[in-house]
């Protein structure tokens, strides 16, 4: 998930607050000492609530992958060598999937899922990524339009609406969806 730092002409600095809400990443600027939800956007607690942070695209992919596309990128590099990722018995474990279990919801797909997640009011719907990584479009029911996906050379989702607007595409794995929008539709 990415979000655009803008508020109101003003650029936030998000940190991670240490904190988590529907087993999702708490971010808290350092202007305001807001807190924002990592999958909604929004402001939950804090001199900001009520504000929406604006969904920028963004690409899974390997550094290979992005160095290939994007040669100029410049990378900040740490004083001291990184020996391993804090995270790496997260990654390899399926069963580790947040500090409260969500297991009902794994009946309807393991909670490491890559999925990627439409939303609109009260209507969401999660698209398994695999069935986008070989590049073919998925058409998908949300809110009573139909909404395409299409995976891009560059590895990013974009999707569309029948008058060609963009649909803001959000990669997550399922459990965190799920945690947000409990009644999505599952297509995979």
């Amino acid at each position: 998930m990415v979000h655009a730092r803008e508020v109101d002409g003003k650029t936030l600095t998000l940190l991670v607050s240490g904190k988590l809400w529907r087993n999702s990443l708490v971010m808290q600027d350092e202007e305001t000492g807001t807190l924002w939800s990592h999958i909604t956007g929004e402001a939950l607690e804090g001199e900001l609530v009520g504000t929406q942070l604006e969904i920028v695209p963004g690409v899974h992919t390997t550094w290979a992958e992005w160095k290939a596309g994007h040669p100029g990128t410049l990378v900040l590099k740490k004083s001291e060598e990184i020996k391993a990722s804090r995270y790496e018995r997260y990654f390899d474990d399926p069963e580790r999937t947040g500090l409260f279990r969500a297991n009902w919801l794994q009946d309807r797909l393991p909670g490491k899922t890559l999925v990627y997640g439409l939303r609109s009011g009260p209507h969401s719907v999660a698209v398994v990524a695999e069935l986008l990584a070989g590049g073919d479009a998925v058409e998908v029911e949300l809110a009573g339009e139909t909404i395409t996906l299409q995976q891009g050379d560059d590895g990013g989702v974009r999707a569309w609406r029948a008058d060609g607007s963009a649909v803001d595409v959000l990669d997550v794995f399922w459990f965190a969806w799920s945690s947000f929008y409990p009644n999505t539709a599952v297509v995979d």
